[in-house]
C-alpha cells in the first residue's frame, strides 16, 4: 500500500493537490495522510503571560486543526467511491519541517505532494516560503508539486531532466519509474546542457540512465538537450500533460547554511506542469 503525504495550509485551497494525486494513484491501494502543523503565537508574551494563559488558549490553535482536519477527511471520506482508498489525518504542534520528518519516519511515507499555490505580483516567479523549506529539507522521498490549474492526463509524459554531471543511483532510478508505471505514463530524458558542450563523465552517466530505463520499459528512450533552466521553464510552459523530473543533488555546506538553493527552487513554480523532485 502506498502512503501519501500531503500538508494542509488552510489559508490555501489545497484541494487541487488531493484530487491530483487521488487520480493519480486511481489503480493502487493508498493511505492519503492530512498533516496540519500548529504553533503558538508567543511574541509580546512574557512568562508571568504564559503561565497566567488560560486552557482555552492553548486549546485553540490544537481543536482549530482538529476540526479542520476532521471536515476534510469527512469530504474526502464521504465522496470517495474507491474503497482502495484511505484517508487519515494528523495534528502536530510543532513547525512544518520537524511535522514532516516525524510523520514520515512512524508511517514510512512514499511520497509527498504539495499544492502549487497561485501568487500574483511578483512573488509569481517565487515558490512560497514553505513550499522551499520543504524543497530544501525534506529529501526521504519524493516530493510532487501540484499547480492549481494542472489536469491529470491518460498516459502522461514522465520527462526525468538532468546535467548527468552525478551518477544517478540505480534504486532511485526503480523507484521513479514505479510512478511512471501507476500512471501508466512513458518517458523522456532531458539533458540540461547543449548537446556538443558534454563532457566524457555526462555522456558516460546518461548512457547509463537510458539504458536502464530502456530495460525497465522495453522501449526506445529519445533524448532533448536544453541549455538552461529558463529555457527548460519554457519547454514545461507548452507540455503541460508532461510531469517534470528533477534530481536533485545532496545539499552542500552553503545550501545548509541557507546561502544557495537548489536548482528546483531557483527554477520556481511551472505554471500548470507538475514536477517532481528526486534525491541524490
Amino acid at each position: 500500500m502506498k502512503k501519501i503525504l500531503i500538508p494542509i495550509d488552510f489559508k490555501f485551497n489545497s484541494h487541487d493537490a488531493i484530487d491530483y494525486a487521488i487520480r493519480f494513484f486511481k489503480r493502487e491501494q493508498c493511505e492519503f495522510y492530512f498533516l496540519n502543523t500548529y504553533t503558538y503565537d508567543i511574541s509580546g508574551l512574557n512568562t508571568i503571560d504564559l503561565l497566567q494563559a488560560d486552557d482555552d488558549w492553548y486549546d485553540k490553535p490544537k481543536c482549530a486543526s482538529e476540526d479542520n482536519l476532521g471536515k476534510l477527511i469527512q469530504k474526502y471520506a464521504f465522496n470517495s467511491r474507491d474503497s482502495k482508498h484511505h484517508f487519515s489525518a494528523i495534528s502536530e504542534c510543532s513547525n512544518l519541517i520537524e511535522g514532516m520528518k516525524k510523520a514520515m519516519k512512524d508511517i514510512k511515507i512514499d511520497l509527498v505532494v504539495l499544492p502549487g499555490k497561485d501568487r500574483t505580483g511578483e512573488d509569481s516567479i517565487r515558490y512560497s516560503r514553505n513550499t522551499k523549506r520543504i524543497i530544501e529539507h525534506i529529501r526521504e522521498c519524493p516530493v510532487m508539486i501540484i499547480p492549481a490549474s494542472s489536469k491529470m492526463h491518460k498516459k502522461p509524459k514522465f520527462v526525468l531532466v538532468s546535467r548527468f554531471d552525478i551518477d544517478l543511483p540505480i534504486s532511485e532510478l526503480e523507484n521513479w519509474y514505479e510512478l511512471v508505471q501507476i500512471a501508466k505514463g512513458n518517458i523522456k530524458i532531458v539533458t540540461l546542457s547543449g548537446k556538443d558542450d558534454l563532457t566524457e563523465k555526462q555522456k558516460s552517466n546518461q548512457c547509463k540512465v537510458r539504458y536502464h530505463l530502456e530495460m525497465l520499459s522495453g522501449e526506445k528512450i529519445k533524448i532533448e538537450y536544453i541549455e538552461n533552466a529558463p529555457a527548460l521553464k519554457d519547454f514545461a510552459r507548452y507540455h503541460s500533460d508532461y510531469i517534470m523530473c528533477l534530481i536533485d543533488r545532496k545539499p552542500d555546506l552553503w545550501r545548509k547554511i541557507g546561502i544557495t538553493y537548489s536548482k528546483i527552487t531557483n527554477l520556481g513554480p511551472l505554471l500548470s506542469t507538475p514536477l517532481i523532485a528526486l534525491h541524490r
